[in-house]
């Protein structure tokens, strides 16, 4: 099992290298399937072993490592998963900082969530004090719950909605 990891691990690693611009098939994502058969093949045959390929873990895989297609910057995915795992691990120390309207954590997340100047910064952390009744509705929210409202308050604010 080690061996089959190290290898795949070795061979995304140059696929990946010889493709820095990232990126990936719409109708079948990126992954070791993508990257393999992209242009050498009929769309319909691409498809069909692209996309059994890559659901073989290899676009899992290529998520997690940010390799095989799938280290485009920014993308949606990799911040999606990266602002749920820092709002549940930091979820007490988030609702303390959004009702007090500051902090390291809250500023960090901030920048998490795209507000990346201090302009956006700001109008972010103050639109978390604002609207905290609405991003934690009970004391047992989780932080799935506070994601979900957050982005729909950040969705209706002009300042943050092209974050």
């Amino acid at each position: 099992m080690k061996k089959a990891l190290l290898a795949m691990l070795v061979l995304t690693s140059f696929i990946s290298a010889a493709h820095a611009a990232g990126g990936s098939d719409p109708n079948i994502g990126c992954g070791l399937g993508t990257e393999l058969f992209a242009g050498k093949l009929d769309k319909k045959v691409f498809a069909l072993l692209g996309g059994t390929t890559n659901g073989t873990y290899t676009q899992t895989f290529g998520i997690s490592s940010e390799t095989a297609g799938c280290n485009v910057k920014g993308g949606w995915v990799r911040n999606e998963k990266k602002q749920a795992a820092y709002a549940e691990v930091n979820l007490q120390k988030l609702s303390t900082e959004m009702a007090q309207g500051g902090g390291e954590y809250l500023n960090a997340f901030a920048s998490l969530m795209g507000a990346n100047d201090e302009a956006s910064k700001k109008a972010f952390i103050s639109m978390t004090q604002e609207k905290y009744e609405t991003l934690f509705p009970t004391a047992n929210t989780d932080s799935a719950t506070m994601l979900r409202n957050l982005r729909a308050q950040m969705a209706v604010n002009p300042k943050l909605a092209t974050l």
